[in-house]
């Protein structure tokens, strides 16, 4: 009687189970070779009839349950064994990957190897099995001859759709020091001469190396030698990219567009390139042409809405978003900027019909965030706190920021008695969440309770020694409110170690050493914090020890920078009132 091996397997396993307690497990019968030799008598393999399913012997039956039974008692070295001679026996290539696997975790690397090869020479296709094998082999010899398997796995991973350079390239990289991979790469190859994706994949690994003289030079070579495949272009603006060239990228791909015209690849690297640029015109008519070009995509339509959006026309962006919403099945992201042009168009509720329908991804927080804010502006107050109540219950997992919108929406609308009484409460049900210790923390500064902030944020760095943001939020507060400068020093120093390239804390440092009089030090570190980010509040700062240091024209300046910009900046306004500017 024929039955399929891998139910026999599967019948096996569970007979396993239930039985491997008690069984008494019979030694090998004595004319069949030791499973550990790993050799089967030929003249006992089963024969496999049409199909390929081979006829069930006692051999067989015996050796799979047998390594079964072994292999649930923990007895790897048998079970191999076993599996081995199943393998043999059966010529199905399952047993030899239970096999391989075993002796993998066995860390039996000549065991390994001997079960993997037995594996490629039963499933030659299967395109695990032979990069397996590379890298055990690899692995115990560099120099041991792989390139016959390597073309291989190239020839398999076509067969998949797959760039089976790409997947050469992973196997080998694992094993082999750069040098020697890129090598084997090279010979590898030169055995595909007409295939372009070989060069693709030696420019990718030495993109990924960050060798990117390499990386030009191969990607040029691509480029001369395959001129009609647009990939090698589209690589080649990476490379310039990846070196900061932008321009030389951007002229790269406008030729290459102009040269492939319906290349999508092409077609949208060079629209977002126009994007970064703020070319938006020209980034929109390229994505009206890959729209034209992906048809059922999507993307093209996502990007077209989003410039739509920021050229000012809403009616047309609203177009490309109910376009996304129909062919691509991006509800959430279509639904929650359709919410923005209808909040925009003062089409209350039907903003709050598009962000309801936002139940995932990226723009969830925000949506839920602007449904209050509608609920509240339309006069439903009381609305929004049992939703907020019902979401904390449906959403356990999210209760904390639930707690915050609220806390959000009580900042706007309620009193400060009530922020603290809702984070009093919040804490009392959370006492162990840094996250909300740390913001009431931070509110309870903004009305001038020191002693409520010092005592939060020393509790979350009790719990989170590398808290650097919470460091940095009691370092400035000690700075800016108290006389405990040397005090506030130390968070700051602290928060800093931690997050060297922070333009936050490195504004904190430069204001505590101008509380200190260390007024060139202030200067350094706030120079440093505004090169990063020149926002308001770092300009405030800056322009003020600026002023005192007498440095008043550049002073002037920084503080100008931020009011071409923002007219109404507080934390400008407020430091030139208090200097009398």
């Amino acid at each position: 009687m024929r039955q399929s091996l891998q139910l026999i397997f599967t019948l096996a396993f569970s007979w396993t189970l239930v039985s491997c307690q008690t069984a008494q497990v019979k030694t090998a019968p004595e004319e069949t070779a030791s499973a550990s030799t790993g050799q089967a008598d030929p003249s006992r393999q089963a024969a496999a009839p049409e199909g390929g399913v081979p006829e069930l012997t006692e051999d067989i039956v015996f050796n799979l349950l047998a390594g079964e039974v072994a292999a649930q008692r923990g007895a790897l070295s048998e079970a191999y064994d076993y599996q081995l001679r199943t393998a043999r026996l059966s010529g199905d290539a399952t047993a030899a990957e239970r096999a391989t696997r075993l002796a993998l975790h066995m860390d039996k690397s000549e065991l390994a190897v001997e079960a993997a090869a037995l594996w490629v020479e039963l499933a030659p296709e299967d395109l695990t099995a032979r990069q397996l094998l590379v890298v055990m082999l690899l692995r115990r010899n560099a120099d041991v001859p792989v390139l016959e398997h390597l073309k291989a796995i190239v020839r398999i991973s076509e067969n998949k759709d797959e760039n089976g350079f790409l997947n050469v390239m992973a196997a080998i990289n694992r094993e082999l020091k750069r040098e020697s991979a890129m090598e084997l790469m090279r010979k590898l190859v030169l055995e595909f001469p007409g295939d372009p994706r070989g060069g693709y994949a030696l420019t990718i690994a030495a993109l990924v190396d960050k060798d990117f003289a390499a990386a030009e030079r191969e990607a040029n070579t691509l480029v001369t030698d395959h001129p009609d495949w647009p990939k090698g272009y589209l690589v080649l603006s990476r490379v310039f990219l990846a070196q900061g060239d932008k321009a030389g990228a951007r002229t790269l791909l406008a030729d290459a567009v102009g040269r492939f015209p319906d290349d999508p690849f092409l077609l949208s690297a060079y629209a977002r390139l126009l994007v970064d640029a703020k070319e938006l015109e020209a980034a929109y008519e390229q994505f009206l042409r890959l729209e034209k070009v992906e048809q059922e995509q999507g993307d093209a339509s996502y990007w077209l809405g989003l410039i739509a959006l920021e050229l000012g026309r809403d009616e047309v962006a609203r177009g490309h978003f109910l376009r996304l919403l129909e062919i691509d099945g991006r509800s959430d992201v279509a639904a929650y900027y359709l919410g923005r042009i209808a909040e925009q168009r003062k089409e209350s509720q039907q903003a709050l019909r598009w962000y309801q329908r936002v139940e995932g991804g990226e723009h969830r927080a925000e949506a839920e965030l602007r449904i209050v804010r509608l609920m509240v502006a339309t006069g439903e107050s009381r609305e929004v706190f049992e939703w907020l109540q019902r979401m904390r219950i449906q959403y356990p997992d999210q209760v904390v920021r639930y707690y915050l919108m609220e806390v959000e929406l009580l900042r706007e609308h309620g009193t400060p008695e009530q922020v603290m009484a809702l984070f009093d409460t919040a804490i009392g049900a959370l006492p162990d969440s840094n996250e909300l210790l740390y913001a009431r923390g931070l509110y309870a500064a903004t009305q001038s309770r020191v002693d409520i902030l010092e005592r939060d944020l020393l509790q979350v760095i009790a719990n989170d020694p590398k808290h650097a943001d919470a460091l940095n939020a009691l370092g400035y507060t000690l700075a800016d409110q108290t006389n405990r400068h040397q005090e506030a020093l130390d968070y700051i120093q602290r928060a800093l170690a931690l997050k060297p390239e922070s333009a936050a804390i490195l504004d904190s440092m430069g204001w505590v050493m101008f509380r200190l009089g260390r007024y060139p030090e202030a200067l350094d570190y706030l120079r440093q914090a505004y090169e990063k980010l020149p926002d308001a509040e770092i300009a405030a700062h800056l322009g003020e020890v600026l002023w005192v240091t007498g440095e008043r024209q550049q002073a002037r300046q920084v503080w100008q920078e931020i009011l071409d910009k923002t007219p109404e900046s507080e934390h400008v306004l407020e430091v030139m009132r208090r200097l009398k500017i």
